[in-house]
């Protein structure tokens, strides 16, 4: 692993200067092309053919500083050594340069400079000790070439320059000293360069590289995140929105953003946040509630805060929005403060039950003895039955109030239970007690035949509140549908016991739906409100749940029980 990083290494440290040599041989190329232009420029000024002995030397040197690139170019892709390769194009460029001058003049040539070129190629490619060197090989390149045109051992060309009169010792040497002074003032500015832009390089890959490292983490951070997350620009519109944001409201991937907040949340503002009046800077907004439509047609509570975000400078350049689905957390504090007043009003159930229920009973048996009594007026009469029917209905106050402070007046005795039988008890029951008449249509679907751990009798008295309810929701007639089925999903084990009661009454208001489980709270003129607390009570007992739900408005409404599946029921009725 170690070798194979180091090698990954060396490819991105070779790179660049594969990118460089590229841009070397380019330059050097259109410097060929550059002097074949020129020397045949210069050859018509002269008035000399094409063909002319006298510019064969620079016809000859532009083709080989031409093919010489060309070949370069090809082989590249395949050099591995590329320090090497640059090595031998620096000295290649050297030599070149010294038969120009050769050409050209020697002292009296022009393209001397061209020397400092090769010393920013070598600065550029191998950086600050190959400058160095380099211009220190011109130095004495150059040099030894001024000496020997000097002493007469070589004669140069004089292609492009006037042939020299008379040999000045104090000209060559001034242009020795100058030039090597000049190579070596470029070859150290030209290394200093290199360096400063090797460093420079070399900071920004570990900045991005840091920054990329910052990027990814924020990213990691965003998407983790269990709250949604919006920013949002001044004018409103969402820029960014992570996945449990997407998730929470039901939204796809890449859906939110573009679009306006209050296309999503239309009945709040996030922007009404007050000024600070020593600033004038928007504060940033507290933690609010807000209802949601969710795309599948239910409301959630969304719990959400807007902060501002600003620059280095102060100034606001967006809002960050976090938010949270509080539904599971509100029903969860509803239950408790249900589970509360149920507490409160068993404990007053528990105090006061025993002390009524012995009067009550001497009562009726009192008012019995007298309407036995055949010497009393129909008035009378009438009167002792009035007494018998509100003793009685004291009498069931009494005893849903114990109901509800011990369950049943047996203690719990859990069983196995199955469910239908006790429904078609019920809806027996029902049509004898002739609380069910003939306008009314029962239907019962049983999908299957399931067995669920509870007290029968307390079975018994949930279906029977809430069948009885039903009923009384139609006075003038309908439809009462019961279903039961066990939820599960496909290769999943079976999921709770599904118990759905529902009539096609007048329905719920908005206002008492939300109160219809609390002790005491009844829509019916002689209701005594403690019908549904105990239903509620009762299946929570079982570790089960209730639920209600409407349908259309003055279509009814449906109760549905929850309760976990017994370990072994039959499916087969």
């Amino acid at each position: 692993m170690v070798e194979l990083s180091a090698g990954h290494d060396n490819e991105a440290d070779l790179s660049p200067l594969r990118s460089k040599l590229k841009k070397l041989l380019l330059y050097r190329l259109l410097l060929a092309v550059f002097f074949l232009v020129l020397t045949i420029a210069v050859q018509s000024k002269r008035n000399g053919g094409l063909h002319s002995a006298l510019f064969h030397p620079l016809y000859i040197f532009s083709c080989i500083l031409f093919l010489f690139t060309i070949f370069g170019a090809l082989s590249l892709e395949g050099v591995r050594r590329l320090e090497r390769f640059a090595l031998i194009q620096i000295l290649f460029d050297l030599g070149a340069v010294t038969v120009l001058v050769y050409m050209t003049g020697g002292i009296q040539s022009s393209f001397s400079s061209l020397y400092m070129l090769v010393i920013f190629s070598a600065a550029l490619l191998l950086h600050r000790r190959a400058s160095l060197l380099t211009a220190s090989a011109c130095s004495l390149i150059y040099g030894l070439l001024l000496d020997l045109q000097y002493f007469g051992w070589i004669s140069p060309l004089h292609l492009a320059a006037q042939a020299a009169h008379a040999h000045n010792s104090g000209a060559y040497f001034f242009n020795i000293l100058i030039n090597t002074a000049a190579f070596f003032l470029v070859g150290f500015l030209a290394g200093y360069l290199a360096r400063e832009l090797q460093r420079s390089k070399l900071r920004i890959r570990e900045r991005e590289r840091d920054l990329s490292t910052l990027q990814t983490l924020h990213t990691s951070i965003v998407r983790s995140m269990s709250s949604g997350l919006l920013t949002v620009d001044l004018e409103g519109r969402i820029i960014f929105s992570n996945s449990a944001a997407e998730q929470m409201l039901g939204r796809k991937p890449g859906e939110i953003a573009g679009r306006l907040v209050k296309e999503i949340f239309t009945d709040i503002d996030f922007f009404k946040v007050q000024r600070s009046p020593a600033h004038g800077a928007p504060k940033n907004a507290t933690r609010m509630e807000t209802s949601y439509t969710h795309p599948a047609g239910m409301q959630i509570v969304i719990g959400y805060s807007a902060s501002a975000l600003r620059n280095e400078n102060g100034k606001t350049f967006g809002w960050l929005i976090i938010f949270t689905d509080l539904t599971k957390l509100k029903a969860i504090e509803e239950h408790i403060q249900r589970m509360e007043r149920l507490v409160l009003a068993g404990r007053l159930a528990a105090e006061i039950a025993h002390e009524i229920k012995n009067p009550l009973a001497a009562m009726s048996g009192a008012v019995q003895m007298l309407r036995d009594q055949t010497d009393l007026s129909p008035l009378n009469q009438r009167l002792m039955g009035i007494v018998q029917r509100e003793i009685e209905r004291v009498n069931t106050l009494v005893t849903e109030f114990l109901w509800m402070a011990k369950g049943s007046p047996q203690s719990a005795r859990l069983e196995e239970v199955a469910v239908c039988p006790v429904i078609e008890e019920i809806v027996a029951l029902l049509r004898s007690n002739k609380k069910a008449t003939a306008c009314h249509t029962i239907r019962t679907d049983f999908r299957s035949n399931p067995l669920i751990s509870i007290d029968r009798l307390h079975l018994h008295r949930v279906l029977w509140n809430l069948v009885v309810n039903a009923i009384e929701a139609m006075p003038e007639g309908g439809e009462l549908s019961i279903s039961v089925k066990v939820e599960h999903a496909l290769d999943n084990p079976p999921g709770p016991v599904r118990i759905d009661i529902s009539d096609t009454g007048c329905g719920i208001a908005d206002p008492a739906i939300k109160r219809i489980f609390d002790p005491f709270f009844t829509t019916k003129t002689n209701g005594t409100g403690l019908g549904l607390s105990v239903v509620y009570q009762l299946v929570e007992k079982a570790a089960g749940r209730v639920e209600v739900n409407r349908r259309r408005p003055g279509a009814g409404t449906i109760f549905s029980l929850f309760f976990p599946p017994s370990s072994s029921f039959s499916l087969a009725k």
